[in-house]
């Protein structure tokens, strides 16, 4: 059964033993109740959301009652069951959907694979391996990505980003 990550505990907050969590789902329910700590292992934590903050959720973690402990999940990445996500709607997609997909331009040639969308603190970037060279990031903005299907995502790389 393949997982996806739908939150990340950022650091500690306070000195009860909280944390800040990023939470990558919509639906903020998704980062709540027993998650894996990683894609393929059977370690869970037990989340219970509290309140939003600005960029960030406060969270309890079951067990966990002092800032040294929860400073030590720091980093933690936290899994959901692909089956516990909700349908996409008509026209949306989950980015696990992405990984995989051949990157084709407007004429269908195929630029390379996607292999993962990564978000570095500005944009959401398609990382693609073409098959003879180093893989390279391209924006994942409306300019660049023309169109997403079951088969392929057809792009449009700027000039220059390749050279």
């Amino acid at each position: 059964m393949s997982r996806i990550c739908v939150a990340k505990i950022a650091t500690a907050h306070g000195i009860k033993g909280l944390v800040k969590l990023h939470v990558f789902a919509d639906d903020v329910t998704l980062a709540s109740g027993d998650l894996f700590t990683n894609v393929t292992g059977d370690k869970k934590l037990k989340i219970t959301l509290k309140n939003a903050t600005a960029k960030h959720w406060l969270a309890e973690v079951e067990g966990i009652t002092d800032r040294t402990q929860a400073e030590k999940l720091r980093g933690t990445e936290l899994y959901t069951e692909e089956k516990n996500l909700p349908e996409a709607e008509e026209g949306a997609f989950y980015i696990n959907d992405l990984i995989s997909l051949q990157a084709v331009d407007k004429s269908g040639e195929e630029i390379g694979t996607i292999i993962a969308v990564e978000n570095f603190g500005a944009s959401d970037l398609l990382e693609i391996k073409p098959k003879e060279s180093d893989s390279f990031y391209l924006p994942f903005t409306d300019d660049t990505v023309l169109e997403i299907t079951e088969d392929n995502i057809i792009i449009e790389i700027p000039e220059g980003l390749l050279e």
